[in-house]
């Protein structure tokens, strides 16, 4: 039965989304012995509005159970009548109740569910004679399914002359109407006005006749999405679930938008509320959504497992066999498998069924752009975009697609075209802005490099990068033993703003480098609004080398984890204390994440430690694959990946192990490779207390049993991991007697050394002095992960007049720069320590080392020029002070400088 009503009875849309805590204060119980009138565990979910109006004491039975079931909270007794049980099981998404296929029931329901199980002939055989505005939407989203076009067109015309007409007679009239015009704009590409106008319809659907008619916001959330509007289309959908917590197309749009986010948490349980509310229409608890297993198969996908993905989508197939989006999906599964003949098949099964659709083409090229198989990707796409030509959507992902493998031009083309159909769409629209202005940008050249970068003062960076980058080329191709095909664009985007829309077309993202193969953008190390700060972009850029290397050498077919920790690897940094404690901290508490949590962790991080865990625990995974089998052995992998083989039979093929168990002996490789780090100091602090108050008791067994306490589940008081007292047992107080008797015994404890620290530099205000600097030498060397001791030496040493005392510091300098990626202050020091022993290589190397983290900073470029011309390097000085020029233009002293240099140079 549609549902048609003409009161208002909600004074503003705001309402609609009431807080939940709010709706608590009202009492909607039944009287005591009654039916409820609403679902007890929905009631919390409904709008204010909507349980007013189920309670309205005029209302006969019919009418309310009518109203019931309209907003999804019906009662058993409500599914009696067919056309209720018909209209709750469309909304649900039970398409093959037997109630959408008794003839008694509204032939618009039964046409409506036999479309969405993608029988579309027999949609429009139900609704033969049938004259009505839902009627001929129906019809034309069938029609147009079937391939012909040009009758879908003529059923839009009916409904578009019906409301010229002033026909429209419910909020459903002008719903169905806009969903009409929605398809005709696929198919003619209407320019903007009709997406404005369908705006004002469902404004005025809700406004004008009835304010609780939910498909409405389900629509106007279904056009947001379309336009890449994801925060406003969430809070129409918030809306629609406070008017009908059981709508199952609302569900799976939530849910497509937790997977385009990474949120795959969210999206499982999306998937079990849909089957939850198809269980509740149905009563069997084996009942499943069609959109639960569409929806998990996407989350699989995008996590690049494929086989998962069609284990989760086959329930799906085997009860609805002709829904389209689950063959569109199956055919998307085929593709990321590398299985492109199979693929073939499937979509010209899919055409069979529903010829001149071009859904199951874009599916398939958007899933090879995911999974990076650009080449292939693009093909399918442009396929998707000829067959349907006035389509934005394939064109957005195939200007999406160009602009992140490199080909500007192309992206370009398609880019246009989309802003001249849908200019609405915020991804494609912040796109077009970047590549028009990438085509303003300079370059300049090398064999392996082109370096894009905006015209101005960015030109004094774009025009040193070329040698640091030729030399990571030399190191990460003979690593990797592996030379991309083509030269790599660095693209040297001005200010963060520029550098997110480049990398995911949308303004908004926290990182400040990105490989998508043969692109490395990146953003200008600049202190400011709008600047992520200065950083090492030379080991940064390294990084992100090694992800072009290796996914070119893998065909873009490598497990992220392992891109991830391969590039980690070839940083050739070691490993800072950050990494060390989050690592230990997971070995510890059994967090280490396993084969498939990690890659989820690199892009939908559950907390603040998470993104990082994963770079370091996938850079100590792949050490491990090194330590174990071999340098060659992560290359063997790659090549593997490169045939479309996956990670478990790659690893059972190389290594000789499954997924599973080498989880499992990585693991206790790393118990025993953490150890060297000094964060896990056996036995811990807690068990050598116990044994401590233990002998005090005079209880020499107890003690002995305290000390077989597992280790790594005792706290260490100054590492921060954690643990706790022995239960019924007071402990012994730490001691500086006790400390010096443990350490009598464990001289190499880093953890009774920290505490040894501790209680030296509590002595001395937090200094270290000569007294305590020996302490601190042998804390270093026990904890050689944390930075204190080498931060507080190398100050110790700093503050002297004396040239050798000075010069002590150096050691600690260095330990703290190599390790340093945001600052050139270490950097800056050691040249100029180094300079005042005249070890003038040496100082010309940590002097370079702060200008190239810190490239804008005329400071340090005099230093750096300084240090040339006294080391007789006067091409670098030259280098330094034409920068100069450039970053103080209104100094005349910088040219006058740079002229002097030049005429030295000409001379000799």
């Amino acid at each position: 039965m549609t549902h048609r009503r003409t009161s208002v009875l909600l004074p503003s849309l705001a309402l609609a989304a009431a807080s939940f805590s709010a709706l608590a204060q009202h009492d909607h119980a039944a009287p005591v012995g009654a039916e409820p009138l609403v679902p007890q565990e929905l009631t919390p979910n409904l709008a204010e509005p909507v349980l007013r109006a189920i309670e309205a004491p005029y209302l006969s039975d019919d009418e309310r159970a009518d109203i019931r079931v309209f907003h999804g909270v019906w009662l058993e007794s409500d599914l009696a009548d067919p056309n209720r049980r018909a209209r709750a099981a469309l909304d649900a998404g039970v398409w093959d109740d037997p109630a959408l296929r008794d003839q008694s029931v509204d032939p618009v329901l039964r046409a409506e569910a036999a479309r969405l199980r993608g029988e579309l002939r027999q949609a429009i055989d139900i609704l033969r004679g049938v004259d009505s505005i839902a009627a001929h939407r129906v019809r034309a989203q069938a029609l147009d399914r079937l391939g012909d076009t040009a009758a879908a067109e003529r059923e839009i015309d009916a409904i578009a002359a019906s409301l010229m007409d002033f026909r429209a007679q419910s909020a459903a009239d002008l719903v169905d109407g806009v969903a009409a015009f929605a398809l005709r704009a696929e198919i003619q590409g209407r320019p903007a006005q009709d997406y404005r106008r369908m705006m004002q319809l469902l404004s005025r659907a809700q406004g004008d006749f009835d304010r609780l008619y939910w498909p409405g916001s389900l629509l106007e959330a279904k056009l947001l999405l379309d336009k890449d509007n994801a925060s406003e289309a969430l809070l129409a959908l918030k809306q629609t679930f406070t008017m009908n917590p059981s709508c199952a197309d609302g569900l799976m749009l939530r849910g497509m938008v937790a997977v385009r986010s990474f949120d795959f948490d969210t999206a499982e349980q999306i998937a079990d509320r849909l089957d939850a509310v198809a269980r509740r229409l149905t009563g069997d608890d084996t009942t499943r959504s069609p959109w639960s297993g569409i929806l998990l198969a996407r989350a699989m996908l995008r996590q690049n497992d494929p086989d998962l993905a069609l284990e989760l989508l086959t329930p799906t197939l085997e009860r609805y066999p002709d829904m389209p989006e689950a063959l569109a999906q199956r055919c998307a599964i085929e593709a990321v498998r590398y299985r492109f003949d199979s693929t073939e098949e499937l979509l010209a099964d899919f055409d069979r069924r529903f010829p001149g659709s071009a859904q199951a083409l874009l599916e398939v090229g958007a899933a090879l752009a995911e999974s990076r198989q650009y080449a292939e990707a693009a093909q399918y796409l442009e396929r998707a975009s000829a067959r349907r030509p006035n389509w934005p959507e394939p064109l957005i992902e195939l200007g999406l697609l160009e602009l992140q493998s490199g080909r500007d031009q192309r992206a370009l083309d398609a880019l246009r075209k989309v802003a001249q159909l849908d200019p609405f769409n915020r991804r494609a629209a912040n796109s077009l802005e970047l590549i028009e202005e990438l085509l303003t940008y300079d370059t300049v050249e090398s064999e392996h490099f082109v370096v894009r970068f905006k015209p101005g003062v960015d030109r004094v960076m774009a025009r040193e990068m070329l040698a640091p980058l030729e030399r990571n080329h030399d190191i990460v191709t003979a690593a990797i033993d592996f030379e991309p095909p083509v030269r790599t664009v660095i693209e040297l985007m001005p200010n963060h703003r520029w550098f997110a829309v480049r990398i995911t077309g949308m303004p908004a993202l926290h990182t400040i480098a990105a490989s998508t193969g043969s692109v490395i953008a990146m953003e200008a190390p600049k202190i400011g609004p709008d600047h992520k700060g200065e950083y090492d972009w030379v080991r940064v850029l390294r990084h992100e080398y090694v992800h072009t290397v290796t996914l070119a050498r893998t065909r873009n077919r490598i497990p992220h984890w392992f891109t991830e920790a391969a590039a980690v690897n070839l940083e050739l940094a070691p490993r800072d204390e950050n990494a060390a404690m989050i690592l230990a901290q997971a070995l510890e508490h059994d967090a280490l994440f396993d084969m498939r949590q990690i890659n989820i962790a690199f892009v939908r991080p559950e907390k603040p430690t998470d993104r990082g865990q994963a770079y370091a625990q996938g850079h100590w995974m792949y050490q491990f694959i090194i330590d174990r089998w071999g340098e060659r052995a992560p290359l063997d992998l790659m090549d593997l990946y490169a045939r479309g083989m996956r990670e478990d039979g790659a690893m059972q093929s190389v290594l000789g192990i499954s997924q599973d168990e080498f989880f499992e002996q990585f693991k206790q490789w790393a118990r025993q490779d953490a150890k060297g780090w000094g964060v896990i100091s056996e036995p811990s602090i807690e068990q050598l207390r116990a044994e401590a108050t233990m002998a005090q008791e005079g209880a020499d067994e107890q003690a002995e049993a305290a000390l077989r306490h597992d280790a790594m589940v005792a706290a260490r008081a100054v590492s921060g991991l954690g643990g706790g007292a022995i239960e019924g047992i007071e402990e012994a107080p730490i001691t500086p007697e006790l400390i010096a008797a443990w350490l009598e015994r464990y001289p190499d404890h880093a953890g009774l050394l920290a505490l040894e620290v501790a209680r030296a530099l509590d002595a001395s205000n937090g200094l270290a002095t000569d007294a305590n600097a020996p302490l601190l030498e042998r804390y270093a060397d026990a904890r050689p992960v944390d930075p204190e001791p080498h931060r507080l030496l190398a100050r110790l040493y700093l503050d002297s007049d004396s040239p050798e005392r000075r010069a002590r510091a150096i050691e600690h300098l260095e330990y703290l720069d190599i390790r340093e990626q945001y600052s050139p202050a270490y950097a800056v020091e050691l040249a100029r320590l180094y300079a005042a022993r005249q070890q003038w290589n040496e100082a010309a190397d940590k002097a370079e080392r702060a200008t190239q983290i810190a490239p804008f900073d005329a400071g340090h470029r005099e230093l750096a020029a300084t240090i040339a011309i006294q080391r007789g390097d006067l091409a670098t000085a030259e280098r330094h002070i034409a920068a100069l020029v450039d970053l103080e233009p209104g100094r005349s002293v910088h040219r006058k400088r740079l002229e002097r240099i030049r005429e030295l140079m000409a001379s000799r």
